[in-house]
């Protein structure tokens, strides 16, 4: 008689299952999230950025510029996907550190742009202002990019938010700091440089805080 009431039980239970769907790999999902974001980044700088006066601000340091460019999108783009592949238990760890270099490199070219500048005599301003409007920008755009990047990573149900929450942070700071190239009035004096890294830490920070209710499973 128990064995039929189980039987029952377990078939009512079972009755309006429906078939369990697998995720995609973390790689396809981290690709398919940047390439739904990168048409709206690509629109804006296409309909609001100068480029030439953005070549007109770094001539004569053309190529240290793109290196710079390259280091700032390679460590958002690769933050985003380590922040996949570390939301999937099981994963690999040595993804937290992917986009470690890229980011060192990015401070190191930022900072040899600013002596750069400096010894040329450029924009070596001492004022704040303009430079407070950069923090604005990258805290903005990052907080207008959050909410999709973080509804996708909370699909995996992240059993360690923290380091996918940091990872993201780190990523969507970089993309802002990489847009704001675009839109950028001048040369990044020392001053800028330390706002461009007080707003990574400011949005890596909030995300991290933010970490079980920003990737609670949806």
């Amino acid at each position: 008689m128990t064995d039929t009431r189980t039987d029952a039980l377990i078939d009512a239970l079972s009755a309006d299952v429906r078939p369990v769907r697998p995720m995609p790999s973390p790689f396809r999902r981290a690709l398919t999230t940047l390439a739904a974001i990168a048409p709206l980044a690509a629109g804006a700088v296409y309909l609001l950025s100068d480029p030439r006066r953005l070549m007109a601000i770094h001539a004569g340091r053309e190529g240290m510029f793109a290196l710079e460019m390259a280091a700032m999108f390679a460590t958002g783009v690769l933050s985003v996907i380590a922040a996949f592949f570390v939301s999937v238990p099981g994963r690999s760890r040595l993804w937290l550190a992917a986009p470690v270099p890229f980011f060192i490199g990015w401070l190191l070219l930022s900072g040899a742009g600013c002596y750069d500048d400096f010894v040329r005599g450029g924009s070596s301003r001492g004022e704040i202002g303009q430079s407070m409007d950069c923090l604005f920008f990258i805290v903005g755009v990052s907080a207008v990019l959050a909410p999709p990047l973080l509804w996708r990573l909370s699909r995996a149900a992240p059993i360690d938010p923290v380091p996918v929450a940091l990872l993201g942070g780190l990523g969507l700071a970089a993309s802002a700091a990489f847009l704001l190239q675009f839109f950028h009035p001048f040369a990044v004096t020392i001053i800028d440089l330390a706002v461009h890294v007080v707003a990574v830490l400011v949005v890596v920070g909030i995300i991290g805080l933010l970490n079980r209710r920003a990737l609670a499973a949806a």
